[in-house]
């Protein structure tokens, strides 16, 4: 008996000793085991935040998918898989078992779900077969499934008998805006982050935070509820909304379009701001993004990627350092000669359109005389002028923080004889279209140049709301100056080149520009070809919108027929009068802010 007693006390202490080791000691490498089998991590996506227009319209946002993955540890479950196919079959899983070894087995119902699969999936048969057969853990099979055909694919699923197939949860990017203001939208990559355009520059505020949940399946690949981890919701990003309002930016794409293809021309670019908090009202260009051509030629946003020679709309920078200074003043008398000029000094030949004889500093502006803006640039001098333009945010990226954006060029070193002649009038000097409206909206605003707002606000998940502010950049010139300038702009309306951009009953200022295109390659200024703009403001007694139009190699029936003042100005007084008629209607409106519950 003491014997028999030693032997069962020291079988209870062996089987007592083992199980305290793998209680204690092996406890987490068997639960890893374990959880690795039949455990599952799964990630509740958040949602990123939407991009809106300024009324609330939706214009990209996130949607609910799944995505199809295989499960190897399911799809390899020798008896559950046995029952399946045996179902399949309407036999017993015994008798089954007789027939086909563990091999066969697994190969017949993979070939059976690879079948299934085949239906549904755009690949081939063979091809979804050897992903299901794997040993990779898991294999994405399909993405961005929308909810109806998750659905009707769960179904079939459990009709057909198929595990080791599960569907999860995710988020898709859709852009109900498709081709409208594509390429300030920008786009995300595979993992919905922003690559370029608002979905880069407010990435951070865009993106969420996603939430997890951990679930067990049993052997047959069913969820085991009493098992289920706790539950991190996520957290969704930031809802973002610009300053465009759609319903003024459709109505400017509609009239670009217009222009492009009446004028045949290369590019037309249109800019509309608010020069008192240098909002972006709308900005339209053609050729533009087409989002089912994967052609990245069109991917190009010619509002702040491709700088110009702007020609005489640069005259403003000229005329303000001049009066700002006491270089000049506004009634001061200028001999701009007989259509024809040459320095003797710098050995320069300058030429106008017409002759223009004695002309005030405004009637230089007015008519447009390259020979009395140089003159008057003369006494700005090369420091004060490259000063002026920099203070006009020439040759610096204007900061609206867009992906791709050029800062143009500017000569800061020594000038030769004809920069001495030609930056004065707007030649070798390149800017883009945004820098340029920036710059006018400086004369509109009594001299203050501000950074581009193309944000309005940002609404967290919360409901919080942030504002925004306009940001001023710094003084350019006096209120005086500035004055002066926008008296001279009205009168380039009213008795200059730009009479085609008047409108009734609404006073209107501006320029116009016409330059030679250059051919980089060829070094030197092709024959024929022009750049035609005109930018201006409206109403001079108070300007509410800055408004610029450029139309790059438009086409007509005689060469003399391409001027700023003919193509540009009669679509700037277009786009002009919609601007005002639908701030005036906005202006009379609450704002609308679409719910985050609302149709897209």
């Amino acid at each position: 008996m003491l014997l028999l007693l030693f032997v069962l006390l020291a079988g209870f202490s062996l089987v007592t000793w083992r199980l305290a080791v793998i209680q204690i000691k092996e406890s987490p490498r068997l639960t890893a085991l374990a959880a690795q089998k039949y455990q599952r991590h799964i990630v509740l996506p958040a949602h990123r935040g939407a991009i809106k227009d300024l009324q609330g319209e939706y214009l990209a946002h996130d949607e609910d998918v799944s995505e199809l993955y295989t499960d190897r540890t399911h799809l390899r479950e020798i008896i559950t898989v046995r029952h399946h196919l045996a179902a399949l079959r309407g036999m017993k899983a015994v008798e089954l078992r007789e027939q086909l070894g563990e091999v066969e087995t697994l190969a017949a119902y993979h070939d059976h779900v690879a079948k299934v699969l085949g239906t549904i999936l755009p690949g081939p048969e063979a091809e979804i077969r050897a992903q299901i057969a794997s040993n990779k853990p898991e294999i994405v099979l399909a993405k961005q499934i929308d909810e109806e055909t998750a659905k009707q694919w769960a179904i079939l699923f459990k009709a057909e008998h198929i595990f080791g197939i599960h569907l999860r949860p995710a988020v898709a990017r859709r852009f109900p805006a498709k081709d409208r203001l594509s390429l300030v939208l920008g786009d995300t990559d595979t993992s919905n982050k922003g690559r370029w355009g608002v979905e880069k520059l407010m990435d951070a505020r865009l993106t969420g935070i996603s939430g997890e949940q951990f679930i067990e399946r049993d052997k047959s690949g069913h969820e085991l509820p009493a098992y289920r981890g706790q539950v991190v919701e996520p957290q969704h990003g930031s809802d973002v909304h610009l300053t465009i309002d759609m319903q003024l930016q459709d109505n400017v794409e509609a009239i670009c379009e217009r222009a492009w293809k009446a004028n045949k021309a290369r590019r037309v670019v249109i800019v509309v701001t608010e020069p008192a908090t240098g909002t972006v009202l709308a900005m339209a260009a053609r050729p533009h993004r087409d989002v089912s051509n994967p052609d990245v030629s069109t991917w190009t946003n010619h509002v702040i990627a491709e700088p110009y020679e702007p020609g005489s709309i640069f005259k403003v920078v000229t005329l303000a350092a001049a009066l700002d200074n006491n270089k000049v003043t506004p009634g001061e008398k200028i001999d701009c000669g007989n259509m024809f000029y040459e320095d003797p000094v710098r050995k320069v030949k300058l030429s106008d359109d017409e002759p223009l004889g004695m002309q005030t500093v405004k009637g230089v502006l007015v008519h447009s005389s390259n020979i009395g803006m140089y003159k008057i640039s003369k006494r700005v001098g090369q420091d004060m002028l490259l000063d002026y333009a920099s203070r006009f945010g020439f040759g610096a990226p204007t900061g609206i923080g867009l992906l791709g954006e050029k800062a143009g060029y500017m000569n800061t070193g020594k000038w030769s004889n004809t920069t001495y002649s030609r930056m004065p009038i707007g030649y070798e000097v390149s800017v883009t279209p945004l820098q340029m409206c920036m710059a006018y909206g400086v004369v509109a605003n009594g001299g203050v140049l501000m950074k581009p707002r193309l944000i309005d606000r940002v609404v967290k998940s919360n409901g919080e709301t942030e504002i925004t502010p306009p940001q001023p950049v710094w003084q350019v010139c006096t209120s005086k100056t500035a004055a002066s300038l926008r008296d001279f702009l009205e009168g380039v309306v009213l008795e200059g080149t730009g009479s085609r951009a008047a409108l009734p009953e609404v006073r209107v200022g501006g320029k116009t520009g016409t330059t030679r295109r250059y051919d980089p390659e060829k070094k030197r200024y092709i024959e024929g070809s022009y750049l035609t703009s005109f930018i201006g403001m409206a109403p001079m007694e108070n300007p509410q919108v800055v408004c610029l139009v450029m139309l790059d190699d438009p086409k007509a029936e005689s060469e003399k027929m391409i001027r700023g003042g003919r193509v540009a100005a009669p679509i700037f007084a277009e786009v002009v009068r919609e601007t005002l008629d639908h701030l005036a209607i906005r202006h009379e409106r609450p704002l609308k802010v679409a719910s985050k519950g609302g149709t897209p």
